[in-house]
């Protein structure tokens, strides 16, 4: 299933844990602090357990699932939001 995740965490350091840690995920970066990709059950609940690891009780942060049409973007090819796999060799 496909997620948008958005965060609006207020510590540097640990915004910029998450933008790392997310794209470990091979989440698609659309803006500093929003993510597009797809995640397994498991995926979901590791991004779940990250942010709450790393956002304090002000900080605020939205996973939903989405069904993204690529003539409701503005600025993005359709190629961007294409899955980008990745193999380990």
């Amino acid at each position: 299933m496909r997620y948008l995740i958005c965060y609006d965490i207020e510590d540097n350091k640990n915004r910029t844990k998450l933008f790392e840690r997310f794209k470990d995920f091979n989440l698609l970066p659309v803006q500093k602090s929003v993510f597009y990709g797809e995640l397994s059950k498991a995926d979901k609940i590791a991004i779940k357990a990250l942010l709450h690891r790393h956002c304090s009780k002000s900080d605020k942060a939205i996973i939903t699932s989405v069904n993204l049409d690529i003539d409701d973007t503005l600025g993005y090819s359709k190629e961007y939001f294409e899955s980008k796999s990745y193999e380990i060799i």
